[in-house]
């Protein structure tokens, strides 16, 4: 006898707008992570010795634009720092609200996605050859470029989002919740728990009475019985 063959099912298609919902998984994951950083990084410096936070030569080297006396940069080293920072926690905090529209699969996130990713790219680009001339610093130099190649890959990312969304784009009022829908109490259970402990005193009743029924049948069955005999 020749045995059927195992029918295989049919590979279930995936989401329409998989991609842009996982870049947005990571946006959030990196833009969390990046914010943290570099609010820990604001908060120890406050660790740091008055006399090496306010060292005279922090104002006194960096970019000269005309004009510029020459021991007043326009954009100097304190300047550069300050920077560094105050933008490093607005791109973790942007980075993560793009995530969340992303997974919303909102039309504007991608755009907004693009352009923060693409203004980062260019700051810290800047601020890697700043690094370089006329800090010389290397460490500095090293942690700009790692930055500027993190922010790249998010643009690739960002930018591949954005074709999926162009390619197929949301419903319009996707994202509106229909008016009977009811929000769930949590993840395990759709109703408060004065609802479920009023719900299973209801169905107890119900049964008591059916018990209560049956005992009354089983009573006036014995007592036919008895009356016959």
């Amino acid at each position: 006898m020749i045995e059927p063959l195992e029918t295989v099912p049919p590979p279930t298609d995936s989401p329409p707008r998989a991609f842009t919902q996982g870049v947005g998984t990571v946006f959030q994951f990196a833009g969390v992570t990046l914010f943290l950083t570099m609010m820990s990084v604001c908060c120890l410096s406050s660790l740091l010795s008055k006399d090496f936070a306010s060292r005279p030569d922090r104002v006194q080297i960096g970019w000269h634009f005309p004009g510029d006396p020459p021991d007043a940069p326009s954009y100097s080293y304190a300047r550069a720092m300050t920077l560094s920072i105050a933008f490093g926690v607005f791109f973790g905090m942007a980075m993560a609200g793009v995530g969340l529209g992303l997974q919303a699969e909102r039309k504007a996130s991608p755009w907004v996605g693009v352009i923060v990713t693409g203004f980062a790219s260019f700051f810290w680009l800047a601020q890697m050859v700043f690094a370089i001339h006329p800090l010389g610093s290397i460490f500095f130099a090293v942690l700009a470029f790692a930055l500027t190649v993190f922010f790249a890959v998010m643009l690739s990312l960002a930018i591949g989002a954005l074709r999926e969304m162009l390619r197929t784009p949301p419903a319009l009022g996707h994202e509106i919740l229909p008016s009977d829908y009811k929000v769930p109490y949590s993840h395990m259970h759709q109703d408060p728990p004065e609802v479920r402990l009023a719900r299973e005193l209801e169905q107890r009743r119900e049964r008591l009475a059916v018990q209560q029924k049956e005992l009354e049948m089983f009573e006036k069955k014995l007592k036919r019985k008895f009356d016959e005999k």
